[in-house]
């Protein structure tokens, strides 16, 4: 039997006995859950040959695809974005019945086509991870995720068909909208992006919590400790994260109720990281095991995370990865050494009256590289000064020796203050972007409040 064939059997006992397929997972050794996938990744080799893309590309790098085992046989090949965004259909193995693309809003789109039983299968297989939060029968939930192009509210929609749970998946309403359905439908667990529940519970702050709910699940882009921290005081709920991508087409890993990283979907993926660093962490690239239509091997998805050796409380086999670190493009080298996301927020958790949507830009003024800091903060020159001291504080504390660079007028910093929803100029929030080639987007440079400390 191979790993498809064990979890479908797994689908349909938990359609009856729900706590079975948890007992299931928990109980299964993670190296005989790689020894049952062994087989679907080989044939994922052998039919991937078939797409002109691949069969080229193996040839020009001289590899003989029907012995390799493994990912890792494949030595230098990876497959990176560029092929998706601009030759998704050379990646085609058969005749696809549907697509789905990311939220890019410039420049080619990504798109993977799949067929509908593939996409039936990925929405079981969140069924199974609802199982594994508790959800059933009794609980009732709201999906918030967009209804468009993408993955999300397809999948959701799919996926609640296999509990069963009362459920409303309603696309990317106005907060306002669904908090004033909250009571009467008595939701209790909420499907969303960060962004989207971070307003969501703004507005409940403002009108009153209309109750306690279950559970949060997050997905679509990373959350701060700090945005975690207040959803959870809030709602009395725990905030769960699952990484998702338009590539993976399902939900790559996800966080168990312990939320020290995600647990890897090991059914359905071979997951790597590599070109580490010494503190392991590098880009995390996947290759599918399930998929058919249009497999992807060794695919370089951007994202940085590492792997957690120590094993997780929950007991689930599976392997972790580390919560995001930010991206392969979000990490800029400057007097600072290698900076990214992670660098960053912690100068920021003493902010008070912050928003939890910001970003840093590195441009150059006058041949000195400069950190600037787009904040959303509705507040007055107090406010806004406080924040200065606040930033610079931390980064005393926590950065010695990024603040002795700073001391050195090796870099500087600015504070650039904005109404709330100004930062976040499309669906994915780049928290670090690197702009000493193209200059200071018109929107900043239009901006008429700013604080340059010294």
């Amino acid at each position: 039997m191979n790993l498809r064939g064990a979890s479908e059997i797994l689908f349909a006992l938990g359609r009856r006995y729900p706590r079975l397929p948890v007992a299931f997972l928990r109980a299964m050794p993670l190296e005989l859950l790689h020894a049952l996938r062994a087989p679907g990744l080989r044939e994922t080799f052998r039919i991937a040959a078939r797409a002109p893309w691949y069969r080229d590309a193996f040839a020009a790098a001289r590899i003989d695809i029907a012995r390799a085992r493994r990912p890792e046989d494949l030595g230098g090949f990876f497959l990176t974005p560029e092929v998706l965004k601009t030759r998704p259909e050379a990646l085609l193995t058969e005749a696809p019945e549907l697509a789905v693309e990311s939220s890019g809003t410039s420049g080619h789109v990504t798109r993977i086509y799949l067929s509908r039983s593939e996409l039936e299968y990925n929405a079981r297989q969140g069924g199974l991870m609802l199982g594994l939060y508790g959800l059933g029968r009794g609980d009732r939930l709201l999906s918030t995720l967009g209804l468009d192009w993408s993955i999300g509210s397809v999948l959701v929609e799919r996926l609640v068909r296999y509990t069963p749970m009362f459920s409303m998946v309603v696309g990317r309403v106005d907060p306002s909208e669904a908090y004033a359905r909250l009571a009467e439908y008595r939701f209790n667990v909420i499907v969303s992006d960060p962004f989207w529940l971070a307003r969501l519970t703004e507005i409940a702050r403002e009108r009153g919590r209309p109750g306690p709910l279950k559970l949060l699940i997050g997905g679509g882009e990373g959350i701060t400790p700090r945005t975690r921290a207040e959803l959870e005081t809030f709602w009395g709920a725990l905030v769960c994260m699952t990484y998702a991508s338009t590539e993976a087409a399902t939900i790559l890993a996800f966080e168990c109720t312990h939320r020290t990283g995600y647990h890897v979907n090991e059914f359905d993926f071979c997951i790597e990281i590599a070109d580490a660093d010494s503190d392991g962490y590098g880009e995390v690239v996947l290759t599918t095991v399930s998929r058919r239509v249009m497999p992807l091997i060794r695919y370089r998805t951007g994202d940085v995370a590492r792997w957690l050796p120590e094993p997780c409380a929950c007991g689930l086999p599976f392997r972790r990865l580390s919560p995001l670190r930010g991206r392969v493009d979000e990490q800029v080298s400057c007097a600072w050494g290698n900076v990214h996301p992670d660098f960053l927020e912690p100068l920021l958790r003493g902010v008070p009256g912050l928003g939890s949507d910001w970003q840093v830009a590195l441009y150059e003024r006058d041949m000195t590289p400069v950190l600037q800091f787009r904040l959303e903060l509705d507040g007055d020159a107090t406010a806004r000064e406080r924040a200065v001291q606040e930033v610079l504080g931390a980064l005393q504390r926590m950065r010695p020796e990024a603040w002795l660079a700073y001391c050195q007028r090796l870099i500087d910093l600015e504070l650039v203050f904005f109404a709330p929803g100004t930062v976040r100029t499309g669906r994915k929030l780049l928290r670090l972007v690197d702009e000493r080639q193209t200059g200071l987007p018109a929107w900043v440079a239009q901006a008429t409040q700013g604080i340059r400390p010294r």
